[in-house]
């Protein structure tokens, strides 16, 4: 490879003294956030922040393109990671998060949200873009049937899979000690179905037209058949009409969901039909049948697509940020995993996706959003949603956080009470102050002023990296860029938003100012790649 001479000028001088002021103002933030506990806490993240500035450096001095054909193996590698988390992770908190080396102890999951970067950067780097919803889940992909029977198999003695209606019933005869809902007149619901009855009589009448006008060229019916043909829909139609109107005032019509969900607790009851698990063998079997014909699509597809290469065949991008994701979930830490979605539907959306199907995959993620209030999250989970708005309504429970901080923001008022000065946080009112809270200690001390400078801060970091991602010279460098103003852009955007009240509290350290050795070294080494991929973009 032929050598490079670089000159200072060629060096982003912004983007490091952004990074320098950002770094200088998150260790002086956490010498007065921990100065109550540890004293000293501010010293440990100064040596991480020295150890990712020397590795800033290093990477700065090779190719950053060398790690697209590397991209993979990394990935692969932290997914492992994230099994062995599951397995023989430290737990702390509820969850099982951190993975011991000898001394070292990191979190594979900060990690992972790199990895995800590069993996669909190698991806989409080397395929045009313009995607549909069926480019990107690829239905028939061999990973798809085989990921479907292992969940299948997983799942074959899990009570929600063989006995789910009767796993509803008691799930909220267990939650509920009456009714868990009062049946209303909702006379919407009834005249919304008449006026959607309505509409499709009217469309079938417009295409039964259609039809006759195009065989009037042909074999023109007759009269008597036209009368029977508006007859017979006339009357399936009626009759449903009518059945609207017999079952005017019947529970199911007035309240369908609310009613449902009654019968289902009435018969968990003792004496009812779910009162005790049905281990019926229906469904399991039917799905098992079901899965084992995709499996046959899928090889057929495998055997008949010649064209596609076998990394297509195997694979599909919503696959590689999928399994991250899942394993995530898992530990559980929703607000990284999130912050892995968040930077893949970026890159995606950057790439190139078509309307329809970015329409359907927000149906499907509200969807996705529904199940996974009633079947993921746990109960403390639900809790910090419903305090979201009215954290003063459970003051000393699930809204603890929430509310110490808005009172630590708003004392800051212009200027700030001082460093080491600020009440919320040298009396240790405020949880988590040197993680996810960082930014209240730094509000309440600097006030309005000092909030602004950070903000902007911020703000221009991640101008500056969107701009090395549209000067970048080829699509991989392009992509990298992107996926790592993503990861600053969405994790700044969503711990500001926590601490300031504005969106649930979820686990999320602030971009080099949160203390946080992983945290710390996973953006230090986003940002040494930064650095390459402007260097080489200077360049001829």
């Amino acid at each position: 490879m032929r050598r490079m001479h670089y000159k200072l000028e060629d060096f982003n001088w912004s983007l490091l003294a952004v990074v320098l002021c950002l770094l200088f103002l998150g260790i002086l933030n956490l010498h007065s956030a921990a100065s109550m506990r540890n004293p000293d806490l501010y010293l440990t993240q100064l040596y991480w922040a020295l150890i990712g500035c020397v590795i800033v450096a290093s990477i700065n001095l090779f190719d950053y393109r060398i790690t697209e054909n590397l991209a993979y193996l990394f990935y692969f590698a932290i997914c492992i990671a994230l099994v062995l988390v599951l397995v023989v992770g430290k737990s702390a908190g509820g969850a099982r998060r951190w993975l011991a080396l000898g001394p070292i102890i990191f979190q594979p999951s900060e990690i992972a949200k790199l990895a995800t970067i590069f993996c669909l950067a190698r991806y989409f780097g080397q395929r045009p873009g313009g995607y549909t919803l069926r480019g990107l889940v690829r239905p028939l992909n061999l990973s798809r049937p085989i990921f479907l029977l292992g969940l299948l198999f997983w799942s074959w003695s899990k009570p929600w899979f063989v006995d789910p209606i009767g796993e509803l019933a008691r799930t909220l005869s267990a939650h509920y000690d009456r009714m868990p809902v009062e049946v209303n007149e909702f006379l919407w619901f009834r005249l919304l179905l008449l006026g959607a009855l309505l509409v499709v009589l009217m469309v079938t009448f417009y295409f039964v037209d259609q039809i006759e006008r195009r065989q009037a060229l042909l074999e023109p019916w007759s009269k008597t058949k036209r009368k029977k043909i508006v007859f017979l829909w006339a009357l399936f139609y009626g009759v449903l009409f009518s059945f609207v109107i017999l079952a005017w005032n019947n529970p199911w019509l007035v309240d369908p969901v609310g009613h449902l969900l009654n019968v289902l607790w009435l018969e968990a009851r003792p004496g009812g039909a779910y009162t005790a698990l049905d281990p019926g063998w229906v469904l399991r079997t039917l799905m098992l049948f079901l899965a084992l014909i995709y499996l046959s699509l899928g090889v057929w597809a495998w055997r008949n697509f010649k064209k596609q290469n076998i990394e297509d065949k195997l694979i599909a991008p919503i696959d590689l940020l999928l399994l991250p994701t899942v394993l995530i979930m898992a530990e559980p830490d929703l607000g990284t995993a999130g912050i892995v979605v968040l930077i893949g539907m970026t890159m995606i959306w950057i790439v190139g996706v078509q309307m329809r199907s970015q329409v359907i995959m927000l149906g499907c993620g509200s969807l996705l959003a529904l199940i996974g209030w009633f079947g993921v999250l746990k109960e403390y989970q639900k809790r910090r949603i419903l305090t979201f708005l009215a954290p003063e309504e459970d003051i000393t429970g699930a809204g603890w956080n929430a509310y110490q901080s808005l009172i630590a923001v708003g004392s800051g008022r212009w200027f700030g009470k001082g460093h080491r000065e600020g009440s919320q946080t040298q009396l240790s009112f405020l949880p988590e102050q040197h993680t996810d809270f960082a930014f209240s200690v730094w509000a309440e001390e600097h006030g309005l002023l000092g909030t602004v400078g950070v903000l902007l801060l911020y703000f221009l970091f991640v101008v500056i990296i969107f701009r090395i991602a549209i000067d970048a010279r080829e699509r991989y460098g392009a992509l990298l860029a992107t996926g790592i103003g993503a990861l600053i852009l969405w994790q700044s955007l969503i711990n500001i938003s926590m601490v300031t009240g504005m969106f649930p509290v979820v686990g999320m350290p602030l971009p080099l100012f949160s203390y946080g050795g992983s945290s710390l070294l996973t953006i230090l080494f986003g940002v040494g790649f930064l650095f390459s991929i402007y260097l080489r973009c200077r360049t001829p």
